[in-house]
């Protein structure tokens, strides 16, 4: 065999010619430092420092860009807005790039070591690169407006479409829902919420109903519904889920994918403080929670609830449901009720009709579904049709009720392009919304639809089929315009039918790792296939199915392989449709010479695809969200190709002749929008490559289309000779994107246009003409004076005043001469406008300009939503006195418009003031003011009836920037509270009070009903309280005040500096009894007073204040009007002493009733530098208290720095917090102990009492972070006793039931669990250790005794971790090992260790003398990763004689660890072992790491100890980096034994010569036989700074 070269194309000076093995049909990729130009690596070298100052700069860049990012999120959240998809992805790409940062230099100082300069020049060079990237990301990101799309993550929004309101007439279950509402809310207990009950019963539409009504109360943040079905596969569940997240999973394993969605589910989380429901509709089989990110325990760290459907109660009981609910059928009255409110007869009067009736109803089983369906089926039908429909139901059994009655409402569809459409429906997957543009388009395939010529008469007959289907319940409406769905019982009907002769069809949207074996039986028969291939490898090869019309296969991936002539015999294929598909197989015109619709969606097309143009006969391609580079020119040869679609085909180019050819075409999509591009990368182009040729091209074949969905891209491509006149459906954009125009909203088909372009240019292209067809129209045209400057006139209707009179959206921008936006003519033709939007118009003076004396009146009855942006000159809605209506309007928004000094008027003379009274805005909802310079009030302080009617409609207020405005409300603002709910204030420095009220004036104050939940201010700096009151003598009108904000549920106040109170006497007196939460962040201005809360009956101080105590008398104690208050938090109230200080006086007889925050459950304390105390109480006086249950549902605490505290418990206090869940303590430098054994007045108290009750146990999660003096976890008072039996109770309790555990930067702890604790941590799953400068052991042996002194105990009980499962140490240089041998049978679920950077290593497990029998072989059953790390002085992982099995051991990585030289010394089977990496230290050569994949062998070749170590021989990648010693990488006798090598990486190893040994006469130069060795799975070598690396010792044999 002669040995081939290959030239790579690299001139030849570079590197010098080599020849290189391979395996045969395998690709060796060489990533050589010498194919990479000399220069490139010299600038690593000499501009090391100059890249390390650069990467630092570049990273503070990232770190306010990151800032913004959050800030913006944080907004749009409490908005309900929008956030980008792409968001959360990127900050967790900023937090890893920072981790990368924040461990490289910024100088090495004077280094004379050129590899070091070298390395970190490259590394630095390359996360500049990185940063870059992110940047630029950052800049693309789009930002909108737009409320959160219904059926992803959403924030209350509520849903367009209105669940069935059958369930709200149904008496007998009225308390079942009220009962899973009660389950829902969050003060009950229950976890998972079931409802149970036969098919068809209405569990689905109770669950829609609740579903409504905790998005209108907005007991969830986040909404995420999923449908199961008969078949649970955890992958297709997890997927759901993460679309709903925006989430993208690229991980292939379901552990994977479930632990992405839960880092997920907690960074959405925001420490607890977002909660979420999960809806699992039609569960059969138990779901396991932890598949989708969550866990069956509650209190994870993730708040969230599950609502789920199923028939089966023990699936429900298996899922451990905590409430489960029967929903029965209804009773007889409802089910003869609900038949006739939809039968739409009245029969009463018919006593044989009524008699038939009641039959019915009863054969129906008192199932909603049959019932509705029946009565649909015989609606408007004769009584001999009643009397055959009961006959037929009374030859069938109850139990197939449903069915029957869903065949008799398939049989009354009279015509077959209905009952065909209904059977495609049932292709899709269970629960889909199914996309009626595939549904036109596979019946215009299947020539489905009758007498119709055109794509668009297609389009009106499927509408008709879908009408008719609604109305006989067979389907039902989607969330989603453009969408239907079907109810699971009627698919299942229709795959009852799929399997009978005339229908039958093969459909499987489970598991399909397996061909179904029914599938051949019926394989000459087949008239359908739609199979979901997740997990299929390949197709059988000798399946024929010669009667297939439509092939729909999804989510294929890259392993599917199709098998020769997989078309061959489908003659009668007319549909090809394929998602998700990643090696999709292309027809040929000889295998498929009657396909008429080719569908490709999200598939990867990055090959020549010009087969397609041979399919002569094909009228449907779309190639939509695919990934393909180039359109070829044979697809002009589709003369018959009537819809093209190419939407978001990123970077397409395609051939010329393309369209010339299409001469049928009509409908033609060419649109990109990149959020729903599937292949999109960052480095793609954000269009569509449309050339000159391809514009001349379509201006021929336009003059036919009908529909056209295009952007024209290039500024100089401009649509200057197309005729548009003949277009019916378009959505079209020039100079600008059409992003945004398409989400799935109402109006989503709407006829639009974007133009970014100059007047002439537009009036040159025609587009104007097609102004009187368009619905949404964006204009940016930079010199226009006013509309009527692109007007035309209306050929259709002469007698319109503008070719606008359709529009329902209108948005103008960038206009820079525009003075006035309507004439007085165009105005009033715009009765259609539903939304308005105008900014960054500097001339604009008017809206609306009028030449007449200002008798007019202008009325927008539909107009809803108004915002105006960037309008400097803007003096009003019109130049003259017009009456303008807005009768409609609900949403206003206002920005920068310097002229106004009000917005509602206080006479008719106010010229300063823009809604003066000749505009009438009756239903304003929503009001945002920002960037209002000269604002000073937006009400004036009097306000007439009317008025008061008008503002108590709205909703929201949200006012930002407007530094002038003085008042928010008028004197009297409770009328405004009727409707109000949120309430929003920033930066706006003249308010000093939010709501300034006047009992005494006049007017008075009138019944309010208040609806206000939310008051949000942040950064009003001269804001000094809440509420200012004056008339508080006035006792007629007190109780109204009282009950005025009853209904607040949240009060965040950050960074008002002048800030003095919430509370002041008068105010305590509030019913505040919805309260549920307080953020008070006081950005580093100091407090006069010294505590936050004193909790006693007679005096209150700091957020209750003392002034005005004169006017009202002795205070009431606020606190006790804080009945639901669950979250508080204070910030930076740096004189602060004591939160709360708990004094019960004997004198005051305690009332039951009086609990102090008993629904408090979160407490954030930040930046309290003087506080010494979070609670301070009286223990003499403590046993009133016990009693009690204050703070009883408190479940989280965080903590951070606070200077001055010592401790965070007594014992005594601890015993109240029974619930907590998590906690964290952070920064705080002067804390000693978590739980003391001192009372709050700083005495020992040792009185078991206090220390027998157990504390805390259902903490799941403690962290301890920065805490420099933190001597123990536990308490144990200040003189920390041993004996074990006085400290039962207090000193390990906190980490006794934890679940994770997490201590950084302790430098006084000398271990974490002490010796007492060590048998007793049954719970513990996490346990990660980092910088503690001081620990000596992870779980405590010994004790300093304080005198020089080591005691160590002798009868320490056996350390037992049974559900440990992932142990991290880092940076700990005193820790010598981890575990004695005693305890590793206790670690049976460990799955991962990991141990880098401790000095002081020497082993991971201790040998015990006399305690570790030579026959044993110790198992870790669990443990797939082991990660060793810079360990200097660790010499093994055990260096005792027993032998250690690791079944599925998969991952170990050993770096930097010079000692070692073994593994363990007995023998470490890893049959699982996929991937070792090493870089082997100085005594490499006495190195055997004994890793080995099977039992001990004797036949096994020597290898040289100057080879790599014989563990790697059953690897799948080689990584070694940094050594010294090995002069070959894989000897000549290893290399037989590498067939799962698939990687090589090798860095920076001096000595190495040979990567495949060569034996010495076997070389390219010998005439000796060669002896080939076939590497079948080796893809990648990588060889970096190998000095002696000699090229002329393996060869390439092709």
């Amino acid at each position: 065999m002669v040995p081939v070269t290959i030239n790579f194309g690299w001139p030849t000076s570079y590197f010098p010619p080599y020849p290189i093995l391979m395996g045969l049909g395998v690709l060796l990729l060489f990533v050589i430092v010498w194919m990479v130009p000399v220069t490139k690596h010299l600038l690593y070298l000499i501009s090391y420092k100059k890249y390390l100052k650069e990467l630092h700069i570049k990273m503070k860049k990232l770190n306010d860009a990151r800032i913004d990012v959050e800030q913006h999120m944080d907004r749009n959240r409490r908005s309900h807005l929008e956030v980008p998809a792409e968001v959360v992805g990127w900050l967790e790409e900023v937090k890893k790039i920072k981790t990368k940062v924040d461990t490289t230099p910024i100088d090495i100082g004077i280094s004379l070591n050129l590899m070091i300069r070298h390395q970190l020049g490259r590394k630095a060079f390359k996360m500049i690169e990185e940063i870059e990237s992110l940047l630029i990301q950052q800049s693309l990101m789009a930002w909108s407006d737009e409320p959160v799309p219904l059926g992803k993550v959403d924030f209350m929004k509520e849903s367009t479409s209105t669940p069935s309101s059958d369930h709200n007439e149904f008496k007998s279950r009225e308390q079942i829902f009220m009962n899973a509402l009660k389950a829902l809310g969050q003060n009950n207990k229950s976890h998972m919420i079931a409802l149970v009950g036969m098919g068809g019963v209405g569990k689905t539409t109770m669950t829609q109903r609740l579903k409504k009504v905790v998005k209108d109360k907005k007991m969830f943040n986040f909404v995420i519904e999923v449908v199961i079905g008969v078949k649970t596969d955890p992958i297709s569940i997890q997927q759901s889920i993460a679309e709903y997240l925006s989430l993208e999973l690229k991980e292939d394993t379901k552990t994977a994918r479930a632990h992405k969605l839960n880092e997920h589910f907690k960074a959405l989380s925001d420490g607890g403080e977002m909660k979420f429901l999960v809806i699992l509709d039609d569960v059969w089989e138990p779901v396991n929670l932890y598949d989708i990110g969550l866990s069956p325990l509650p209190n994870q760290g993730i708040d969230f609830k599950v609502l789920l459907t199923s028939r089966n109660r023990n699936v429900c009981n298996m899922m451990g449901a905590s409430s489960i609910l029967n929903i029965n059928i209804l009773t007889e009255e409802e089910a003869h009720s609900l038949f006739q409110r939809y039968v739409e007869i009245s029969y009463d009067a018919d006593h044989e009709l009524n008699k038939i009736a009641e039959a019915i109803v009863e054969k129906c089983g008192g199932l909603p579904i049959a019932i509705k369906n029946m009565a649909y089926a015989l609606r408007n039908k004769s009584k001999d049709k009643w009397q055959d429909a009961l006959v037929r139901l009374e030859h069938h059994d109850t139990d197939n009720v449903v069915a029957d009655v869903l065949k008799m409402s398939y049989n009354n569809i009279e015509d077959q392009e209905t009952k065909s459409i209904f059977l495609l429906c049932g292709l899709f997957p269970e629960g889909f919304d199914v996309p009626t543009e595939n549904l036109v388009r596979y019946g215009w395939g299947l020539k489905i639809f009758k007498k119709v010529y055109t794509m668009r008469h297609a389009r009106n007959k499927l509408d008709t089929c879908i009408e008719r289907l609604m109305h006989a319940n067979l389907l039902i409406e989607s969330d989603d315009v453009g969408f239907v769905k079907m109810h699971k019982l009627v698919r299942a009907f229709v795959l009852d039918m799929f399997s009978e002769v005339e229908h039958a069809s093969i459909v499987n949207h489970g598991d399909m790792s397996r061909w179904p074996t029914t599938a051949n039986n019926m394989s000459s028969l087949c008239k359908r296939i739609s199979l979901t291939c997740k997990g299929m490898s390949d197709f059988p090869g000798d399946l024929k199915f010669p009667n297939v019309s439509i092939l729909k296969l999804m989510d294929g991936e890259e392993s599917l392989r199709f098998p020769e002539g997989f078309y061959r015999e489908m003659e009668n294929l007319q549909v090809i449709s394929y998602d998700y598909m990643k090696h999709p197989l292309l027809p040929s015109l000889l295998q498929c010479s009657n396909v008429r619709v080719l569908h490709l969606h999200h598939c990867s097309l990055m090959f020549d695809c010009s087969s397609i143009g041979n399919l002569l006969n094909l009228e449907v391609l779309s190639v939509a969200n695919s990934a393909i580079e180039f359109l070829p020119s044979t697809i002009g040869k589709l003369k018959k190709l009537r819809l093209m679609d190419l939407t978001n085909c990123v970077g397409l180019r395609i051939g010329n002749g393309v369209f010339r050819n299409l001469v049928k075409l009509e409908e033609l999509y060419m649109r990109v929008d990149d959020r729903d591009s599937f292949f999109l990368r960052v480095d793609d182009r954000k269009e569509i490559n449309f050339m000159g040729d391809n514009y001349n091209e379509m201006e021929e074949r336009l003059e036919h289309v009908s529909i056209l969905e295009f952007e024209f891209f290039q500024n100089t491509a401009q649509p200057k000779n197309i005729s548009f006149e003949n277009l019916e459906q378009f959505k079209i954009s020039v100079g600008r994107s059409l992003k945004g125009a398409f989400r799935k909203r109402k109006h989503s088909s709407q006829n639009t246009l974007k133009l970014a372009i100059k007047k002439e240019e537009l009036l040159g292209t025609r587009l104007n003409e097609l102004f009187e067809k368009t619905e949404e129209l964006c204009l940016s045209v930079h010199d226009m004076n006013g509309l009527e400057d692109i007007d035309v006139k209306s050929s259709l209707h002469p007698s319109r005043f503008s070719s606008f009179y359709n529009l329902r959206v209108l948005v103008i921008s960038e206009c820079v001469k525009l003075k006035h936006l309507f004439t007085l003519g165009m105005a009033i033709d715009l009765k259609n406008l539903e939304h308005l939007e105008v900014y960054s118009c500097n001339n604009m003076e008017v809206l609306i300009h009028s030449e007449s004396s200002g008798a007019e009146t202008i009325i927008f009855p539909k107009l809803k939503f108004l915002s105006l942006i960037c309008l400097p000159n803007l003096s009003g809605f019109s130049s003259n006195v017009n009456i303008i209506q807005l009768p409609q309007l609900v949403e206003l928004g206002l920005a920068t418009i310097p002229k106004f000094t009000s917005i509602f008027p206080k006479n008719n003379s106010e010229k300063s003031c823009f809604l003066r009274e000749e505009v009438v805005i009756p239903k304003l909802e929503k009001l945002h003011i920002r960037h209002m310079e000269n604002l000073k009030e937006i009400w004036p302080c009097e306000l007439s009836i009317i008025e008061k009617i008008n503002v108590s409609l709205l909703r929201a207020i949200e006012v930002t920037d407007c530094d002038n405005l003085v008042n928010l409300f008028p004197c009297n603002p409770l009328p405004f509270l009727d409707n109000l709910e949120d309430l929003q204030l920033r930066r706006c420095a003249s308010i000093k009070v939010l709501f300034n009220i006047n009992l005494d004036c006049d007017g008075g104050i009138g019944e309010s009903k208040c609806s206000l939940r939310s008051i949000q201010v942040n950064q009003l700096g001269n804001l000094r309280e809440l509420w200012s009151i004056k008339g508080v003598n006035n006792l007629s009108k007190r109780h109204l005040l009282i009950d005025g904000f009853h209904r607040v549920e949240y009060i965040e106040i950050t960074t008002c500096k002048s800030f003095r109170n919430i509370f002041t006497p008068v105010t305590t007196n509030f019913d505040l009894r919805e309260l549920k939460g307080i953020w008070i962040n006081n950005d580093g201005e100091t407090r006069r007073n010294n505590e936050v809360m004193k909790i006693i009956k007679q005096e209150q101080e700091n957020i209750i204040s003392n002034e005005g105590a004169s006017e009202v008398g002795p205070c009431i104690s606020n606190i006790y009007s804080f009945p639901n208050l669950r979250q508080l938090k204070l910030w930076n109230f740096k004189e602060v002493e004591v939160v709360f200080e708990i004094e019960p006086i004997e004198s005051v007889t305690t009332n039951d009733d009086e609990q102090l925050l008993t629904y408090l459950e979160e407490l954030d304390i930040r930046h309290m530098d003087n506080m010494s105390h979070v609670w301070k109480c009286n223990w003499n006086n403590f046993l009133i208290l016990q009693q009690q249950e204050s703070f009883h549902n408190l479940t989280t605490i965080h903590m951070s720095s606070c200077k001055s505290i010592k401790y965070l418990f007594s014992p005594l206090m601890a015993k109240l917090l029974s619930n907590l869940k998590n906690l964290k303590i952070a920064i705080c430098d002067d804390i000693e102990e978590v739980v003391s054994n001192r009372d709050d007045k700083g005495k020992e108290n040792t009185r078991s009492t206090y220390t027998s009750t157990t504390l805390f146990p259902v903490l799941g999660f403690l962290t301890l972070a920065c805490l420099r003096n933190l001597n123990h976890i536990g308490g144990g008072g200040s003189q920390r006793t041993r004996d074990q039996s006085k400290v039962d109770g207090v000193s390990w309790s906190l980490c006794q039931f934890s679940r994770e555990i997490t201590i950084v930067d302790c430098d006084a702890l000398s271990s974490v669990i002490p010796s007492y604790a060590v048998g007793k941590m049954q719970k513990l799953q996490i346990l990660k250790i980092e910088s503690c400068n001081s620990m000596t052991e992870v779980f405590e042996t010994h004790v300093d005794e304080g005198n020089g002194a080591i005691k160590k105990f002798n009868n320490v009980t056996i350390l037992r971790l049974p559900n440990l499962k992932i142990l991290e140490i880092k940076d700990c240089d005193l820790v010598e090992h981890i575990f004695t041998f005693s305890s590793l049978e206790s670690l049976g679920q460990l799955e991962e260790l990991i141990v880098e950077n401790c000095n002081g290593m020497d082993v991971i497990v201790r040998e015990e003398s006399g305690e570790n029998p030579t026959s044993n072989i110790v198992v870790f059953p669990r443990i797939k990763s082991i990660s060793l790390v810079n360990l200097p002085y660790l010499v093994g992982f055990f260096l005792g004689i027993n032998e250690f099995l690791w079944p599925i051991l998969d991952n170990v990585t050993i770096r930097d660890c010079p000692k070692m030289t073994m593994f363990t010394r007995g023998w470490s089977t890893a049959p699982k072992l996929k991937y070792m990496e090493t870089s082997l230290g100085e005594d490499t050569k006495q190195c055997n790491l004994n890793f080995h994949q099977s039992e001990r062998s004797t036949s096994s070749s020597p290898i040289t100890s100057e080879d790599i170590p014989s563990s790697f021989l059953n690897d799948t990648k080689i990584h070694l980096e940094d050594n010294g010693t090995i002069r070959k990488i894989i000897p000549y006798n290893a290399l037989q034994q590498m067939q799962k090598l698939e990687e090589i990486h090798v860095w920076n190893c001096k000595l190495v010569k040979e990567v495949f040994e060569a034996l010495e006469g076997k070389t390219n130069g010998s005439d000796d036989p060669q002896t080939v060795v076939t590497l079948p799975k080796l893809t990648k070598v990588e060889l970096v700074f190998l000095q002696n690396l000699s090229w002329n010792t393996f060869l390439l044999v092709p």
